[in-house]
């Protein structure tokens, strides 16, 4: 499975492995800062992604990494990715799990009422 991710950010990926990631900690790709040195739970990532989310003064909506997986949702499905492909990139076994990112969007809403149809309304 493919990820979209962007040039610039795979790019910084692929560097932090070659050149910065400690080895022999077999395919974890992130490790705390301080000693001992050791693979990100899913629990220290969560409570950095709430931490973060706090500083920048997002106080409401999903928290931990939930935040994550339902930002990345909402955006693609804005940029017009299909839900299933949304669904399978989230590894949603039941479209009614990602249904409920299907949002109404009530900017492109208004814009779509603002259509002059020319009579066809």
């Amino acid at each position: 499975m493919s990820y979209p991710l962007s040039r610039g950010l795979g790019q910084a990926i692929i560097t932090y492995m070659r050149e910065v990631r400690p080895s022999g900690f077999g395919r974890s790709l992130f490790f705390t800062l301080s000693a001992p040195v050791r693979p990100l739970t899913g629990k220290t990532l969560g409570k950095l992604v709430r931490d973060r989310l706090n500083r920048i003064g997002i106080t409401s909506g999903p928290r931990g990494t939930h935040a994550l997986r339902h930002a990345t949702a909402q955006h693609l499905l804005d940029k017009g990715m299909p839900m299933k492909v949304i669904g399978d990139l989230l590894g949603h076994r039941d479209p009614s799990s990602t249904a409920i990112y299907a949002k109404v969007n009530l900017a492109a809403l208004r814009e779509v009422a603002a259509l002059d149809l020319e009579g066809l309304a």
